[in-house]
């Protein structure tokens, strides 16, 4: 099988080719491995130290997928994809908004992911953040609603220049806030947190599964309001619909993102395999014994064609160490 390859952020085909080289030669058959670099130059330097984009931007997602297709069109087809860290939240945001289509078939046969965030959704209405003087930041909702229609008269009339704020404004103690600002600090995007910035919102199992204050826990029901798209009714039937493989760590700060990915995987078989480590390809050598026969099984699953008789949503199997 051919398969794509996507580095993390703030490394490089090279270093993802180290992250990997275990397992790869671990599998058995003849697979080819094609790694795409990003365009973006981030943190660490020097590098090469790259990422498909710095902030979840609109603008900056979409560049990215442009950039993943573009190179499918040119070295494609792939059988299957491979994505670290970033490189898995951008195969996966790929693969969900290709699902967004009912007459599309899938990118690719099955997909690996290794340490995954999950994926944004480059459809959905964005947080917008304002800082004000003193440092306080503050997250608005810019979902439409109808009373967008009423206020746009009022906004006319605004002073040349001035900004009119929309939107209800996320209390900045709920989880999903704070999640926004520790990944800006310590998790996984490369600069401050601007002004004016529209934040994408990241697909979730739980917002199109659960409207928000159906008595679902605080960390899912908070984390859904500002990081999570719940806003397009296709989203309560979308997933991926290939195999898939999660390979997670219960030490990894990512470790709960990568188990909501699994379960976006969808109905043709889902495998998660926990390594017990952190943000990391673990190179322990049980750990790498359940990672190969996850990734062996589904590439055999791929090649027949099988499907696995497991509700959407629902993980066919997790193997803990």
């Amino acid at each position: 099988m051919r398969f794509l390859c996507l580095h993390g952020m703030g490394t490089n085909p090279e270093i993802l080719e180290a992250q990997i080289g275990p397992l790869r030669s671990r599998l058995s058959g003849s697979h080819e491995f094609v790694y795409l670099a990003g365009e973006v130059e981030c943190d660490p330097a020097p590098g090469p130290y790259l990422c498909y984009y710095k902030i979840p931007t609109t603008a900056h997602v979409t560049a990215a997928h442009d950039l993943v297709l573009d190179f499918i069109d040119d070295e494609g087809p792939f059988d299957g994809i491979i994505g670290f860290s970033q490189g898995a939240a951008l195969a996966s945001s790929l693969m969900l908004q290709r699902a967004k289509d009912p007459a599309a078939e899938p990118l690719f046969q099955l997909a690996i992911f290794l340490c995954a965030s999950l994926p944004f959704d480059i459809d959905a209405p964005p947080v917008l953040v304002r800082k004000a003087p003193g440092g306080r930041v503050r997250f608005l909702d810019t979902t439409p609603s109808s009373s967008d229609t009423e206020s746009s008269s009022s906004d006319s009339d605004s002073e040349e220049g001035e900004e009119v704020e929309e939107g209800t404004e996320i209390p900045q103690s709920s989880v999903g806030a704070q999640s926004i600002i520790q990944e800006f600090q310590a998790q996984g995007f490369s600069g401050p947190l601007e002004d004016g910035m529209h934040m994408l919102r990241r697909f979730h199992p739980g917002a199109m599964q659960r409207p928000m204050g159906s008595g679902s826990s605080s960390n899912s029901s908070s984390s859904t309001s500002i990081n999570s798209s719940s806003s397009s009714n296709t989203q309560n039937k979308l997933h991926m619909g290939v195999p898939t493989v999660n390979i997670v760590g219960k030490k990894d700060p990512y470790f709960q993102q990568g188990l909501w990915l699994a379960e976006l995987g969808g109905s043709r078989g889902t495998l998660v395999v926990d390594h017990g480590g952190g943000h990391e390809v673990s190179r322990d050598a049980n750990a790498l014994r359940k990672m190969t026969r996850a990734v062996q099984d589904t590439v055999e699953k791929a090649m027949k064609g099988a499907n696995a008789c497991m509700p959407t949503g629902q993980l066919a199997r997790q193997m803990k160490l």
